[in-house]
């Protein structure tokens, strides 16, 4: 019998109290581990007799770590992420490579489709499982995603990350709602016209207001005849000639070259930020998802987005 068995009778108690620590809730902690509220309450309560400490308090109305619950989850989450590097490690072995990655809708659609046959052509060997998300803040190693993108400075802690492509914004619309409406002479011309707007639930974009805004454009209020919760919706609605969007430009490119949107104005927006490919650092990197990330930053350096 190993030595820890002594201090703690159960390994539960050990995935009970690192759920708990990480969510900062003992309901949160029974949904992830799909038992009820009590029965959490009741493992921690069995875990801090068990060693002799007090590994939570509460203030107010949130649960927070003591000095040695904040050190025993450390050690906890440490110890979990080794044996969980481990384990796959040694089922990569047994394994067809399957790389996880997670981007959003609107990339998957409009950027990542039209390229994939390259890559499978390329790589074979390598199978790609392709996750549409709708957040910016995944954890990488909770939820098993080798590689993503986030928009931002390219700092995060606990990630890699690579410089992929500088955001930048403008106006785009087909060119039978441009025929139909007429030119657009300056941005203030766009407050005559139906924006497709779109509001997504758990990431943040820059909005028609924010980018008339940064062109000068006051807006007391804005019309909102459609708005999408997702950009891929509003970049359709503009294909199909409903209104004008805000497209991100390595987003809408294609379109762009292919003729199915145009720029109705040579004004744009760039934020001063860019998306990043990144990778957990708390792992090494299946040899597939450095293969992916290279190809990735092969197919859309900066310089190709010229339109």
């Amino acid at each position: 019998m190993h030595r820890l068995r002594s201090l703690i009778p159960s390994a539960n108690y050990l995935f009970c109290f690192e759920a708990a620590a990480r969510r900062r809730s003992f309901t949160a902690a029974a949904e992830e581990l799909n038992v009820s509220q009590p029965a959490v309450s009741k493992t921690i309560r069995l875990l801090e007799e068990a060693t002799g400490l007090k590994l939570f308090r509460r203030e107010h109305t949130r649960l927070e770590l003591t000095a040695d619950g904040q050190r025993l989850y450390k050690e906890v989450q440490q110890a979990f992420d080794h044996l969980h590097m481990v384990i796959s490690s040694l089922q990569k072995k047994h394994s067809y490579d399957v790389v996880r990655v997670s981007f959003s809708a609107s990339f998957v659609q409009l950027w990542l489709l039209p390229r994939l046959k390259d890559f499978k052509a390329r790589h074979p060997d390598v199978s790609l499982r392709i996750e549409e998300s709708s957040r910016d803040d995944q954890d990488l190693v909770e939820e098993d995603i080798d590689l993503s993108a986030r928009l931002g400075n390219g700092k995060w802690p606990g990630i890699h990350s690579w410089h992929f492509v500088t955001e930048e914004v403008l106006p785009v619309c087909s060119p039978d709602y441009l025929k139909e409406h007429g030119p657009i002479q300056t941005p203030a011309d766009l407050l005559r016209h139906t924006l497709l707007n779109f509001e997504e639930r758990h990431r943040t974009r820059l909005g028609w207001r924010e980018w008339l805004e940064r062109q000068a454009v006051p807006v007391a209020k804005l019309k909102q005849d459609f708005v999408f919760t997702d950009a891929l919706g509003s970049i359709e609605a503009a294909v199909r000639g409903q209104g004008i969007a805000l497209g991100w430009k390595h987003l809408v490119h294609e379109h762009l070259l292919d003729g199915r949107l145009v720029a109705p104005l040579k004004e744009t927006y760039k934020s001063g930020q860019s998306v990043h490919l990144i990778m957990p650092a708390q792992r090494p990197p299946k040899r597939g998802a450095e293969l992916f990330r290279d190809w990735l930053m092969e197919q859309n350096a900066d310089a190709s987005l010229q339109i």
